[in-house]
């Protein structure tokens, strides 16, 4: 596992979050979830969503 935080981990966020937005990712997918919340716990998330706001993927 790489440790090394890459525009590919943003990347992957975007589709994990429509199926988090969905319904689609549950606790079946356990590393998908922890790997979501892990991107989401990120200073620099933090510090996004301060300045631009709560993140909305879908309405």
């Amino acid at each position: 596992m790489y440790s090394e935080f890459t525009a590919a981990d943003i990347q992957m966020s975007f589709p994990l979050e429509a199926a988090a937005a969905r319904s689609g990712l549950d606790i079946s997918r356990p590393k998908l979830i922890d790997f979501l919340d892990r991107i989401h716990a990120r200073p620099t998330y933090r510090r996004a969503l301060e300045r631009g706001g709560e993140y909305e993927l879908l309405n």
